[in-house]
């Protein structure tokens, strides 16, 4: 949680997916990979131990 974020949601937004564009990768030490939008690339980077965040998506 963003305590600098002011929006506010009338809905359990935990359990939905994510409507923004993907504009980064997610690659993890294990090798997995996935594509985030801005806002949970900033989250990745706080909580991801190993791994990286790179902007971009990834080569088909």
């Amino acid at each position: 949680m963003d305590l600098a974020c002011l929006n506010a949601w009338a809905y359990d937004r935990l359990d939905a997916a994510c409507t923004e564009p993907a504009t980064h990768t997610v690659q993890a030490d294990n090798g997995d990979r996935y594509v985030v939008c801005d806002g949970h690339a900033l989250t990745a980077r706080t909580q991801l131990t190993d791994g990286q965040i790179l902007p971009g998506l990834p080569d088909a």
